[in-house]
């Protein structure tokens, strides 16, 4: 006898009714999709001019962000800049090159990318009314607005609190420069903040699909197990290696992101909270409101990105578990007569438990696992960080 299905995250978070007009939206990826148009790495069509001002925009805010390092180092006179923009200068080179990074390193896999991201949509646009993809399918798509709302409002406010400390404008004390440079500042600004969000939506909603996608496989073994139907058998089987084969090329070009991103979040983890702690001595409420947010929203992303990395291990392990819990040594008995059929089916749901034994893997750049564990490390290390840096202050 069959279980029934157990849903957990995110198919087992059901909308308020006035949200229930998201459940029109058939791809969860279309919020990514749009995105990446506009500022990703993944679509490139050059027979829209779409692409060509995407292009140009991130050409010309490479080249920004390198004027602007090469002034802070060589053209302005740290005694004539006020330490506290002097400090925002450098957050913006710092956070700057840790926001567009991640782009630079996944630009080269974009069609293996395209190649994931096809085959997930494929998944929804051949069976878009199978309960999980139905239940979870909102779910994945509020996740990814959320989450770019919120790390939108965030490029804004940076983009606010570093007004005035553009290097361009220090270095080059001209009529006319100081005006333009430092429009220039904001929008570059908000451009690589825009940047690293497209990026982080891109993570999230494909993992977030993962692990939808598992539990469908999980849900079509269960029911094959009442019948030990060959031909349904097989076509799982040949889900869960392609399945396996995409989730393992995910983790193997992603891994350069997730360095990245635990390091531009450990940055703006600590210097949130420096500038959180400099607010309250200056009885600066206003600013702290905003410190604090930026650092809430930083810290929520640290452990995000851990729990779903664990989530989909779990979802992997899961399949594994399934099928060796199902009694199937019971259910397939042998008949001399269909030997082959036999050997065939025991052969497919052997190789399901074996393939699932082995974990993802989803690492750091091949320095730590990504995990719950290591989003708590981190965070450790930004207090660590933040440590360091105010007793240097005080000194």
């Amino acid at each position: 006898m069959s279980n029934p299905t157990r849903y957990s995250f995110p198919s087992n978070i059901a909308l308020p009714r006035w949200l229930a007009f998201i459940n029109q939206i058939q791809n969860p990826l279309a919020l990514q999709k749009t995105v990446d148009r506009c500022l990703g790495f993944i679509v490139w069509d050059f027979d829209t001019k779409l692409s060509y001002a995407k292009l140009i925009f991130v050409v010309i805010m490479y080249i920004y962000l390198v004027v602007c390092c090469v002034c802070a180092l060589f053209l302005v006179n740290p005694a004539d800049v006020h330490p506290d923009y002097y400090l925002k200068m450098w957050f913006f080179i710092g956070a700057g090159a840790s926001c567009s990074l991640p782009w630079i390193a996944l630009l080269p896999a974009r069609r293996h990318f395209a190649t994931i991201h096809e085959f997930l949509t494929d998944q929804y646009r051949l069976d878009p009314y199978h309960p999980l993809r139905y239940r979870s399918r909102p779910v994945i798509f509020l996740c990814s607005v959320f989450f770019f709302s919120i790390n939108t409002s965030i490029s804004v406010f940076w983009c606010i609190l570093l007004q005035g400390s553009c290097p361009i404008t220090f270095a080059f004390r001209y009529p006319g420069v100081e005006p333009a440079s430092s429009l220039v500042y904001l929008v570059e600004c908000f451009h690589l903040g825009m940047t690293a969000n497209g990026t982080m939506v891109t993570t999230l909603t494909t993992l977030l699909s993962f692990i939808v996608e598992f539990d469908v496989l999980g849900v079509e073994l269960r029911e094959s197990f009442s019948t030990m139907d060959v031909d349904v058998i097989r076509r799982s089987v040949e889900r869960h290696q392609r399945l396996l084969e995409l989730v393992n090329l995910f983790r193997a070009k992603i891994k350069p992101y997730f360095l990245i991103a635990m390091g531009l979040y450990l940055f703006l983890v600590t210097f949130s909270c420096f500038l959180l702690v400099v607010q309250l001595r200056e009885g600066d409420f206003q600013a702290l409101q905003f410190n604090v947010f930026n650092a809430a929203i930083s810290i929520v992303t640290i452990i995000m990105f851990g729990v779903i990395c664990d989530m989909v291990e779990d979802r992997v392990r899961r399949i594994g578990d399934q099928v060796y819990e199902s009694e199937w040594p019971l259910k397939l008995v042998y008949d001399q007569g269909r030997g082959d059929v036999y050997r065939l089916q025991k052969s497919s749901l052997m190789m399901i438990i074996a393939r699932s034994q082995k974990k993802v893997g989803f690492t750091c750049g091949d320095i730590y696992q990504m995990s719950t564990i290591t989003s708590m490390q981190v965070l450790k290390l930004c207090y660590t960080a933040f440590t360091m840096l105010w007793n240097a202050t005080n000194e």
